[in-house]
């Protein structure tokens, strides 16, 4: 009996085991097959026009004075007075008295060079007298004549190297007060009261404020842009191109005005660069517009902005657009890329400048693609201004201006908030991002305007105000011309649908149930109409619906 068990159990197990995998195969779950949906790639997108134009030129430099001194002594002596505002980083006026050395030694120099100069009168005056008497005695030998002649004319000699001695002293007398040359500012101060000097030391730097100058590198493609005076003529009748010179202060920019003058005498031999010379008139002036501008103080380090040669039919595209030095990936009417080479004209800061290789209306890529091969299929999106980010936005913030302007006003949003020119905008990201949605998603939205479009001819036949009809009327027709509408209309009148709901709250409304209900449950239309005990107080009709379709 226990053998039979043995062998008949185990059995008995296996096919229990199989009937039960047999009942969980049979009562699995079916399969439910999904096409697979590959989604194209978003990409961001600008349109390019042509124009005429001038290509600044960017390049930096550090500000350096238009006239920069050593001040040196020209004689010797104890520094008796030193002015305040001789000091390091002080200003000074031309002709302003700086330092003054003790003149004791000149003093006494200028006395005895008088007591020379008289002595040396006399004996020229008796010199004169004795000339005179010999030339009127008769009997007088020529060569006595001729002696008395010669003694005259030493003693005037002597009198005007007497003369010469009082007025050289006299001149260092007046060299030991040291005045300013010109209007500037002291950049070191190495003299104090007390200290000896000697002629030849040196006194301190200055330099003068009216004029500051910045040396600018400029490459040979650089050069081949701007127009720089090169020969004397050119030097002579050019004004000098201008230049716009940014430096930070304080953690702000701030702008100064200037003109390229010359350049230098030829190639830097280490870098091969020419160098230009910019003027800056009046560098330590206040501006009106920039009232907490400070000066321009030399060894300011700046970036210049030089003015370029006007150039005919040109493309300005942001740099993040090129790849490979002078290639374009561009998007064509079935939305599939391709690359072209461009003739790259100046690569800036943060444009590039094409004029050759592109024709007006082709949308260039500016997205980073990981894999980009020519023919992909993808989908596009207008590109966002410069003050904006340039990452994909959502379909909702499209209308984050239009609800920014209601959250302003208490009263119900009226299409007056919004400029022409704001409408024309979103309407154009509108349709983009139309274009970027999926079909489903597409015919969704349009199903719902239609939807809309509908709930505002029902509650039109409610309303009995004639401006309300005529409002809405308007929209209804322009809406019929159209077959395919934006996403923006649907955002309006899901906005305006949730602003109205708490504005209306305590307001009964007299009208019929809509019966087409937009998606994701919205039942109250895109137009409503306030209804007081005296009629309509107030009706707003979609017309930027019709903006947004055209």
């Amino acid at each position: 009996m226990n053998k039979a068990l043995k062998v008949v159990l185990p059995i008995a197990a296996i096919i229990g085991a199989l009937v039960v995998s047999a009942l969980l195969f049979m009562s699995r779950p079916k399969v439910e097959l999904k096409p697979v949906e590959i989604k194209q790639p978003l990409v961001s997108v600008t349109p390019v026009q042509s124009q005429a134009l001038s290509i600044p030129v960017v390049t930096r430099g550090t500000v350096t004075p238009g006239t920069e001194i050593q001040l040196t002594s020209e004689v010797s002596g104890q520094v008796r007075t030193v002015s305040n505002h001789f000091a390091n980083g002080g200003f000074f006026k031309k002709g302003e008295v700086l330092v003054k050395v003790d003149p004791i030694e000149y003093e006494v120099n200028i006395s005895r060079a008088k007591a020379n100069v008289a002595k040396a009168k006399q004996a020229e005056l008796q010199a004169h007298a004795e000339f005179k008497a010999r030339s009127r005695v008769r009997g007088v030998k020529r060569d006595a004549y001729a002696s008395g002649k010669a003694q005259w004319d030493q003693a005037k000699s002597s009198l005007q190297a007497a003369k010469a001695e009082l007025e050289s002293a006299q001149l260092q007398k007046k060299r030991t007060i040291i005045k300013a040359p010109f209007d500037g500012r002291v950049r070191y101060k190495s003299v104090d009261v007390g200290q000896y000097i000697r002629p030849g030391v040196q006194l301190g730097t200055i330099y003068a404020v009216d004029v500051a100058e910045v040396r600018l590198p400029l490459s040979d493609r650089q050069l081949g842009l701007v127009d720089v005076p090169l020969r004397y003529q050119e030097a002579a009748e050019m004004e000098g191109t201008p230049v716009i010179l940014k430096g930070q202060y304080g953690g702000k920019t701030y702008e100064w005005m200037g003109r390229v003058v010359r350049a230098e005498g030829g190639l830097d031999e280490k870098n091969r660069l020419l160098y230009v010379v910019a003027q800056i008139e009046d560098p330590y002036a206040r501006d009106v517009n920039q009232p907490d501008r400070p000066p321009l103080s030399a060894g300011t380090f700046v970036e210049a902005k030089i003015a370029g040669r006007y150039h005919e039919s040109v493309f300005t595209i942001p740099r993040r657009a090129l790849r490979n030095g002078n290639q374009l990936w561009l998007v064509d009417a079935d939305k599939r890329l391709f690359r072209r080479e461009v003739d790259v004209l100046y690569k800036g800061k943060d444009q590039i400048y094409v004029q050759g290789g592109l024709t007006n209306g082709e949308q260039v890529v500016l997205s980073q693609l990981d894999i980009a091969v020519e023919g992909m299929q993808v989908r596009t999106k207008l590109d966002a201004p410069r003050d904006q980010d340039d990452t994909p936005s959502r379909v909702n913030d499209l209308m984050s201006g239009a609800a920014e302007l209601r959250e302003r006003k208490a009263v119900g949003f009226t299409t007056d908030q919004i400029t022409p020119q704001q409408m024309k905008a979103m309407a154009l990201k509108a349709k983009a991002a139309l274009e970027s949605l999926d079909e489903p998603a597409r015919e969704k939205l349009v199903d719902n305007v239609k939807n809309i479009v509908d709930s505002v001819k029902q509650v039109a036949t409610e309303i009995p105000s004639p401006k309300v009809e005529e409002s809405i009327e308007i929209a209804v027709e322009s809406e019929e011309g159209e077959e395919e509408m934006s996403p923006l209309a649907a955002l309006i009148a899901q906005d305006e649908a949730d602003a109205q709901l708490e504005a209306d709250a305590q307001i009964k409304l007299e009208t019929q149930s809509i019966s087409n209900e937009p998606p994701q449950g919205k039942t109250t239309p895109d137009v409503v109409a306030s209804v007081s005990s005296g009629g309509v107080t107030k009706a707003i009709a979609p017309a930027p619906l019709v903006e947004a379709a055209q």
